[in-house]
């Protein structure tokens, strides 16, 4: 998947989400439930339910191999869910408690935000500890997930609060007059925006990548969010070359050395080359380096020439 169709689909499926979470609660008895309290809770908990689980799955998509997609999606679904419901009834607590400022109600869905974003990243930080690697990247993913998540959620939740009370003329306003659709709308936007921002955060703040020149899937991008990325044709490998008989199983790595990424060859009969030349040990990579494996080329980028 490239990053441009991480995006969209980030923002696309958000707003499918939130549709999908105010036509459960339009069509069942939760809007008939008394307690304001209780109510704005179980929707919260929907929502981060749903949207925890089309971002955790696209994200899945994109970073992960296959065998680790559904514990990945799994971890996001459980953290969007209780961290949702928490969310979600904290801030309405704290919106009931100021006498209905409404102000209150977007802190809340900031902080829905802030959890959907947080929980992308916590399969990576579990990882990274149980493997005893670093955690520098994990880390980097949870704190761009917070400011996507927290930013989307409050403009998300601003139009949402507000949407409904757009005067229609005399003391009409959109929600006097309209209710399912103002209801309905200012969700559909609210998971747009969380979608939205987490995916551009994820992508505008990345620090290094791979794009697939050549080979199998041409066109789809990576972040490199471990401190050890494997290359080749085992389902295992973090960037999957398969139908490439000149790619081994097991053919190379990329390494993050302090502030370097290395390119690190398994001892592979074809080689690996850089830029053309083949590589006879661990070797520096540059922004925009290419990288050859079989019969497949990788382009590395990274946001800043580290030295």
């Amino acid at each position: 998947m490239s990053f441009r169709n991480f995006i969209y689909y980030c923002a696309l499926c958000g707003g499918w989400a939130a549709f999908i979470t105010w036509a459960i609660q339009e069509f069942t008895t939760i809007q008939y439930i008394q307690k304001s309290l209780v109510q704005a809770t179980i929707i919260g908990a929907m929502l981060g339910l749903l949207l925890a689980l089309v971002v955790g799955t696209l994200d899945a998509l994109l970073n992960s191999v296959s065998i680790q997609r559904f514990i990945r999606v799994f971890i996001c679904v459980l953290v969007g869910l209780v961290g949702s419901a928490l969310a979600s009834f904290v801030g309405q607590s704290l919106f009931l408690a100021s006498g209905d400022k409404a102000i209150f109600k977007v802190i809340g869905w900031a902080i829905v935000g802030v959890v959907i974003g947080v929980s992308i990243g916590v399969f990576d930080v579990l990882r990274a500890v149980s493997a005893g690697e670093g955690m520098r990247q994990a880390i980097r993913k949870i704190i761009n997930g917070i400011i996507g998540g927290g930013i989307g959620g409050f403009l998300g939740g601003f139009v949402q609060v507000f949407f409904g009370a757009i005067p229609l003329g005399g003391s009409q306003t959109l929600k006097d007059l309209l209710p399912r659709f103002a209801l309905a709308t200012g969700l559909v936007i609210l998971g747009m925006c969380i979608g939205l921002l987490i995916g551009l955060a994820q992508v505008l703040l990345k620090e290094a990548w791979v794009r697939v020149e050549q080979g199998f899937r041409a066109g789809r991008e990576m972040i490199l969010s471990k401190p050890d990325t494997t290359v080749g044709r085992a389902e295992s490998c973090d960037i999957g070359l398969f139908g490439d008989n000149g790619v081994e199983k097991m053919h190379a790595r990329i390494v993050l050395k302090g502030d370097r990424y290395m390119l690190v060859d398994v001892n592979s009969p074809g080689g690996t080359f850089v830029n053309g030349q083949r590589i006879a040990g661990p070797t520096p990579l540059s922004s925009g380096d290419m990288i050859g494996v079989g019969r497949s080329m990788l382009r590395f980028e990274e946001r800043a020439k580290r030295r």
